[in-house]
């Protein structure tokens, strides 16, 4: 059975992007399927954005290399609607998720295609682990219709974060259950193996890994300053920023990324990935609380695992105390073992409705 997965996964500047579709793509493998990533790239709308659009891609060369060796199956890039229906020629089902695929915007078309509006009648359809990115829903009454009547069409959906549930319930109608983003669920080797590809130099001092989306020269200065008093080398794992007003970064590798945090002492970041990659890690890690990305997801997620502390909303009452705390990862490990395996069962039993059509 051959499952077409559309998801975040042509980011070029996003590590949580490509690695979250790597995780879902080699999940759907591991149950038995033949998974396609569906390589649907909306195209920017104006000269400005295709150009930034190629600058970026440009510069995230490793993200290319990265999903050319680790995503075999990436279908033909498409962008139209004509193109994305002719994908039930040759898929059984479809799966869309994770990541902020269902965070509501201007561009309304090409929204849709994200509530798989182009599947046909009889083919599967399961949303995993999709996110709305914020707590409450944006869209008007006629576009929410719109939405309500495609999210009927699903056989199963599961969201990211609870906030996501109420959402389906009080909008549009639908329940639903909450699972793991695909990057806690997936197995760890996968992960520690890509780290372990470029270990790190061995330092006399240990290391503050800091990755801020939302960066500035302040909030640098402030962590540094943190790191020097706490005897600690300040790395940025971002990328080097070429720049600062355009956020254009060169990146470096995924596998480079991910052996930062597993070897940093402590992980500073605002990225929900990142957070993610530092609990699979075991790392002491803090989170800025970044609300114009969206916050929910990381309050979910660290509440489902008893580690609210670790996120700050104020940088003027950092708290180091919490800097130094170690976290009791074997009571973090039994409830990601508990959620991993309803997660677990819902994709199977998800899947397991192929047959039905």
């Amino acid at each position: 059975m051959k499952i077409g997965i559309l998801t975040f996964h042509h980011s070029n500047y996003n590590y949580g992007a490509v690695l979250q579709a790597f995780s879902i793509y080699k999940l759907i493998e591991s149950l038995g399927y033949e998974s396609y990533i569906i390589n649907y790239t909306p195209e920017p709308q104006t000269i400005r954005k295709k150009m930034a659009a190629w600058i970026v891609a440009l510069l995230g060369l490793e993200f290319r290399k990265f999903r050319k060796k680790n995503i075999p199956r990436i279908l033909h890039k498409t962008n139209s609607f004509e193109d994305l229906k002719k994908l039930n020629n040759m898929l059984d089902g479809f799966i869309v998720g994770s990541d902020q695929v269902w965070r509501y915007r201007s561009d309304t078309q090409s929204m849709r295609r994200y509530y798989l509006d182009f599947a046909g009648e009889k083919k599967l359809k399961i949303a995993y682990a999709a996110s709305f990115g914020t707590d409450n829903w944006e869209g008007e009454e006629n576009i929410s219709q719109q939405i309500k009547q495609l999210l009927q069409r699903f056989d199963a959906i599961s969201v990211r974060e609870k906030s996501g549930i109420n959402i389906c319930q009080s909008v549009f109608g639908i329940k639903t259950t909450a699972v793991l983003d695909p990057t806690l669920l997936l197995n760890p080797a996968y992960f520690h193996e890509m780290a372990d590809r470029k270990p790190m130099l061995k330092q006399k001092s240990s290391r503050m890994a800091y990755m801020l989306l939302d960066d500035s020269k302040t909030r640098e200065k402030i962590f540094r300053e943190v790191a020097k008093r706490n005897k600690l080398k300040f790395v940025r794992i971002h990328g080097i920023k070429l720049l600062s007003k355009k956020g254009f970064f060169l990146f470096k590798s995924v596998n480079f990324w991910l052996s930062n945090i597993k070897n940093a002492e402590i992980v500073v970041t605002d990225s929900f990935h990142c957070v993610a990659f530092s609990i699979l890690f075991q790392k002491k890690f803090i989170c800025l609380a970044n609300a114009h990305r969206g916050v929910t997801r990381i309050e979910n997620l660290l509440k489902l695992l008893g580690l609210q502390s670790r996120l700050i909303s104020d940088l003027n009452h950092i708290d180091e105390k919490v800097l130094k705390t170690e976290i009791d990862y074997k009571h973090v490990e039994d409830i990601l073992l508990a959620e991993k395996n309803k997660s677990l069962e819902f994709l199977r039993e998800s899947l397991s409705k192929m047959g039905k059509h």
